[in-house]
């Protein structure tokens, strides 16, 4: 399902952000970005080591862009989803897969809503969010295998599990957590418009996908 539907929608020239050790798009028409160099989960040999948030390319350069569970380490989603719809082409595709809440982890938490996207666009700026921080302590530790969990993630990160710090430098935290409803919401109030939706994939049963469009305007 994947593959066919990247091969469907991710058509010309896309960046993939965020692509870690696997990649999804065709190294042949796409740009790779990453944050992280020294991260174990880094891409390799990205094309441009950036922030999501600020991509250093000129305004309208891809046809697509295609990010497979980068959003939701975020703090900023509104800032992100607007600086790839500045990088797009009016008309080209922003193509998401997403964990959804009810299927991970993050199955404790409440969904985030549009209103806190867009408080948080308003009043982030460039501090640290640390107001999620209680509400993942709380909700994690609620989940049945919580002591499985916190055992993999600190041998295969060598760090303490509510290590804040390091979970920020690393990029390991979910500061939101959603289903496609929540995603599609985001999608319109950022200005795109929805072509595809779909609550699972069958190659990796936690996602969803959403499939937008950047507005002509």
């Amino acid at each position: 399902m994947l593959p066919e539907l990247i091969q469907r929608f991710c058509v010309g020239y896309g960046l993939e952000v965020g692509a870690g050790k696997f990649p999804s798009c065709d190294q042949a028409n796409t740009v790779f970005l990453d944050r992280f160099q020294g991260n174990k989960d880094a891409t390799v040999a990205p094309d441009l080591v950036a922030e999501a948030a600020e991509i250093p390319v000129r305004d309208a350069a891809f046809d697509f862009l295609f990010s497979s569970h980068m959003l939701e380490h975020h703090q900023d989603t509104l800032r992100v989803l607007y600086e790839w719809k500045r990088v797009l082409r009016p008309g080209g595709v922003l193509f998401l897969v997403l964990p959804h809440h009810a299927r991970t982890f993050d199955r404790y938490r409440g969904v985030t809503p549009l209103q806190h996207h867009i408080d948080d666009y308003a009043n982030l700026g460039s501090r640290e969010d640390h107001s999620h921080f209680p509400e993942i302590e709380v909700g994690w530790s609620r989940v049945e295998e919580f002591e499985r969990l916190r055992e993999e993630f600190e041998n295969e990160w060598q760090m303490k599990m509510w290590d804040w710090p390091g979970r920020i430098r690393n990029g390991v935290i979910h500061y939101h957590v959603w289903s496609q409803n929540e995603v599609v919401d985001l999608l319109r109030y950022a200005g795109f418009s929805i072509e595809y939706v779909a609550d699972t994939i069958p190659e990796n049963v936690i996602s969803f996908l959403v499939v937008g469009r950047r507005s002509i305007r």
